[in-house]
């Protein structure tokens, strides 16, 4: 850095004043400038702060270059370097005058650090001072708090225990009370036992006297079984009673179960009197039916003695012939005199049979087995109808007359109408919605149904005496309709259908017998059943007889509409045979695969008809369809023999018959080639997997 001063000439006299102003303006001008460059030289200010020994080292600085980097100016003759000139000619050096003022700042820092080290020092005393106050202080503090605290301790635990006496004090006073108390109650208690007993003692002997009436009645119900001569006829009114009679005693098991536990209550007497006069009736009823039923079978035994020497007139002339059904001829008469619509009475001890799960039919055409009287004569009734299926239908019939003169009573009073309504509307809901598309739907449905009957759901069926009987036998009703109407449509909703039947079969045998009966009644063919015309029956009585329907205009249905509907009960028949068990059910199955080896026996024993060759073959195939594939796994052997005996020998004669019969035939025919070719029946569609419900 340069410093251009203007020189003045040297005045000859030289005033000390003047020199003294000059050189502190000179002093002042040179501080400022040297505190401008010392921000440029902060370095040089460290090292001189560092050390009191650097000061030696700075006496060089005028031998050095600034640490600015500024190159100095070039050399002329016309001053010295570095020099700086007053206004009266004194000359300075700028260095020195830097260094001066350096040791100047040096030692002004040197005392403000030793003044402020100085000042920390008496500080730091102070503090130490202070702090050791504080913790004598504190220590004081916390002595007396220690004090106060136990004092307070002792206080508290003084108190505690002051409280606890009292308290103990007052524990024995509450016990003293207590006992007194406890005495006094037990006192009451044993009076109360007492005063008990006696009263159960007197509903006992009440109960018992009413149970020992209840005994009796039971025993005069087995003594008429026991004395009645009808046997078939009583296991109609067993079957129609049967569940009544079983609820009775299984009410009179709790009460038994009550008086054993000594839990009798009053309204017990009401139960039991209640049960005397249900057993009465039943008894009764049977008194009744059973004379009435013995005075039939007598007259049935009169008149099948008589028919012994009459022979039916079932000549093929008076059967509709070719491949239509008796349907389509509904204005054809009999030609035979007017005689009973219901000229099929049999002696039932005469055809009395068992099913044998292995018969196969000859070789030939089956032959009849026998006349009904023994008249060994041709074209007797049990050339059409197989003996033991005659004794279902006979059973079956029987069955529905005894309930329709038990309900006779409850199904015309108008007291009932609204309660039947509702019973109707319940079963019919859950009937409508039976389906497979879920195990919980189908349980939900089963669930719906089996507490109906038990008179847990509402409506309560239990209030009225038949409710449950008439409940079962509408449920019964309305499933053979599902058969007609559902099943002949969707064929593999029978399998859902059948479920339920079984899983209530199990539960409620009553309803499998009426739904047996109902089914029957609407396809006598499920038996099987194929009844000839009989001398003096109307074409009318017939057709009905064989399950056909009449419009309201008199017009009876026609041939595929019955076939059809036939075709939709065989399927539910058949699904019913080879629906499992529900999950958790270890009881024989109520109606299993038997039944339907006995179907296909019985028809294949039977004579081929001309009107009844087509129904003969759809019902056929239907059950094959249903049936066949665990019907060859259950009988391998058997099976394959029976079907190679309806392919050679019995289709043979009935398309002779039906003179080359049509579609339903000829659909038959192809099947059993088909099965007899593969050696298998595959399973039917929709058929429900094991453990489904």
């Amino acid at each position: 850095m340069s410093f251009h001063l203007k020189r003045e000439k040297p005045k000859t006299k030289v005033n000390n004043m003047d020199i003294t102003s000059d050189f502190e303006s000179h002093k002042v001008f040179t501080l400022e400038k040297a505190s401008r460059i010392s921000a440029m030289m902060d370095h040089i200010g460290h090292q001189l702060v560092s050390s009191k020994d650097d000061s030696g080292k700075l006496e060089n600085i005028e031998n050095e270059q600034n640490s600015c980097n500024i190159k100095s100016p070039p050399k002329t003759n016309s001053s010295p370097k570095h020099m700086i000139f007053t206004s009266n000619g004194i000359q300075f050096s700028f260095k020195k005058i830097l260094l001066e003022s350096e040791k100047q700042r040096k030692e002004e820092v040197r005392k403000k650090m030793e003044s402020r080290i100085n000042h920390m020092r008496e500080n730091g005393r102070v503090i130490q001072e202070q702090m050791a106050n504080s913790r004598s202080l504190m220590a004081s503090e916390r002595v007396r708090r220690n004090e106060e605290k136990l004092a307070d301790i002792l206080a508290e635990i003084e108190r505690i225990a002051e409280e606890e006496e009292i308290k103990r004090r007052h524990e024995q006073q509450l016990q003293a009370q207590r006992a007194q108390e406890q005495k006094e109650k037990l006192e009451r208690e044993v009076e109360e036992y007492r005063k008990r007993m006696k009263e159960k003692e007197e509903l006992t002997k009440l109960v018992m006297v009413h149970r020992s009436q209840f005994i009796a009645k039971y025993c005069d119900i087995v003594a008429l079984t026991k004395a009645c001569e009808n046997k078939h006829a009583l296991d109609v009114i067993l079957t129609a009673n049967s569940a009544r009679i079983k609820e009775l005693i299984q009410q009179i098991e709790v009460l038994d179960e009550k008086i054993k536990s000594g839990e009798l209550i009053s309204t017990d007497v009401n139960v039991i009197e209640n049960l005397v006069h249900h057993i009465d009736d039943i008894l009764t009823t049977f008194r009744t039916e059973i004379e009435e039923m013995d005075a039939q079978y007598e007259a049935e035994l009169a008149r099948a003695q008589a028919a012994s020497e009459i022979q039916p007139v079932v000549e093929s002339e008076n059967i509709p012939t070719g491949n239509t059904m008796p349907s389509q001829h509904p204005g054809e008469s009999s030609a035979v005199e007017n005689n009973e619509s219901k000229n099929q009475s049999v002696n039932q001890e005469a055809i009395a049979v068992t099913v044998n799960t292995q018969v196969t039919p000859s070789a030939s055409a089956p032959k009849p087995e026998e006349t009904v009287a023994d008249s060994g004569k041709e074209g007797n009734l049990f050339e059409y109808i197989d003996k033991e299926s005659l004794q279902i239908y006979f059973k079956s019939k029987h069955f529905l007359n005894l309930y329709q003169k038990t309900c006779k009573d409850f199904l015309q009073s108008t007291a009932t109408k609204k309660f039947r309504f509702e019973c109707q509307k319940a079963i019919n809901i859950p009937v409508n919605a039976i389906s497979g598309v879920s195990e919980q739907h189908l349980r939900d449905k089963y669930d719906r149904l089996h507490n109906l009957l038990i008179g847990k759901s509402s409506p309560n069926v239990t209030q009225h005496s038949q409710g449950v009987i008439f409940c079962k036998d509408h449920l019964a009703k309305k499933i053979v309709s599902q058969g007609e109407t559902l099943v002949s449509s969707k064929p593999e909703m029978a399998f859902p259908v059948a479920m339920i039947v079984v899983a209530l079969w199990n539960e409620h045998v009553d309803f499998g017998e009426l739904f047996l009966a109902r089914l029957h009644e609407a396809c006598p063919f499920t038996i099987p059943m194929f009844l000839p015309q009989q001398e003096g029956q109307s074409d009318e009585d017939y057709y009905k007889s064989l399950g056909c329907k009449y419009s309201e205009d008199g017009t009876v249905e026609k041939q595929d509409k019955f076939l059809k509907r036939m075709s939709g009960l065989m399927r539910l028949y058949a699904s019913i045979t080879v629906t499992r068990q529900r999950k958790g059910v270890t009881k024989a199955h109520p109606y299993g695969l038997q039944h339907a080896w006995r179907w296909l026996a019985a028809v294949l024993n039977i004579e081929a008809r001309t009107d009844i060759c087509n129904l003969c073959a759809t019902l056929i195939l239907d059950m094959l369809e249903v049936a066949g594939n665990m019907l060859w796994t259950a009988y391998p052997t058997q099976f394959h023999k029976l079907l190679t005996l309806l392919l050679e020998q019995y289709y043979p004669h009935m398309r002779k018959v039906a003179d080359g019969g049509g579609g339903p035939l000829m659909r038959l025919e192809e099947f059993l080639n088909n099965a007899l070719a593969s050696s298998t029946i595959p399973p039917a569609d929709g058929m429900l997997p094991p453990n489904f419900l």
